[in-house]
């Protein structure tokens, strides 16, 4: 595995040099996680975060009745719980590993240090925070103003890969997941699904969902 591939993928240290990578790999080790193994638990010491380098994590947290609500599915790229850095002591939920997984592991305490050494690493850093923040908003704009099913076909487009002359979207993960993803129930998810095949605008085989028609799926997105 490339650590510094990885690291200058991730989008809080895209900005940064060869040298400056080579500094914030040093708080890095590897860590790997069975499936059903907690990565970490809701109120736990925030001591670290984390870049995904294969498998998938649910972040999720419980309800007073004991509901499980996900807030988030991680693949690999992704970084987990990189908000601890400035803002929490305790991790303010559930990261449970889907299937298993290796993570690269930056201690808090020694990515601090760095950043109190190495200001022009913390300017990049506070760069790549606002560029996050601007795509956040993006996204609550979408969930605020599109239905179920503009935000389901904007999904399968973006994520959607062309194999063998066809566009499809391969789905790691569940349905219910998938959902959370959307801001909705599985239920509702369903009937979107329903109404994209009915439509002709999808096949579903298995886990993946062909696009028949992306000129379609553009006019219920609303791209």
């Amino acid at each position: 595995m490339d650590i510094y591939q990885l690291l200058s993928q991730a989008f809080l240290f895209q900005s940064l040099d060869a040298e400056q990578i080579e500094v914030v790999e040093a708080c890095t080790s590897l860590r790997q996680v069975a499936k059903g193994e907690h990565v970490f638990n809701e109120g736990q010491p925030a001591t670290a975060f984390y870049i995904m380098v294969s498998g998938m994590v649910k972040i999720y947290k419980l309800s007073a009745g004991g509901n499980e609500k996900i807030l988030h599915i991680q693949l690999a790229g992704d970084l987990v719980a990189e908000a601890v850095i400035f803002e929490f002591d305790t991790y303010p939920a559930y990261c449970q590993a889907l299937e298993n997984t290796q993570l690269l592991r930056f201690s808090k305490e020694k990515f601090l240090d760095v950043l109190r050494c190495f200001p022009e690493i913390t300017f990049h850093i506070m760069r790549a925070y606002s560029r996050r923040i601007r795509q956040l908003v993006d996204k609550i704009d979408e969930i605020s103003l599109r239905d179920v099913r503009s935000r389901l076909a904007n999904f399968l487009l973006t994520n959607s890969k062309t194999k063998n002359g066809k566009l499809s979207c391969t789905l790691n993960f569940s349905k219910k997941d998938l959902s959370a993803m959307l801001g909705t129930i599985p239920e509702t998810l369903s009937r979107a699904l329903n109404f994209l095949k009915k439509e002709g605008f999808i096949e579903e085989s298995g886990n993946s969902i062909l696009i028949v028609s992306k000129a379609g799926l553009e006019q219920v997105s609303g791209g």
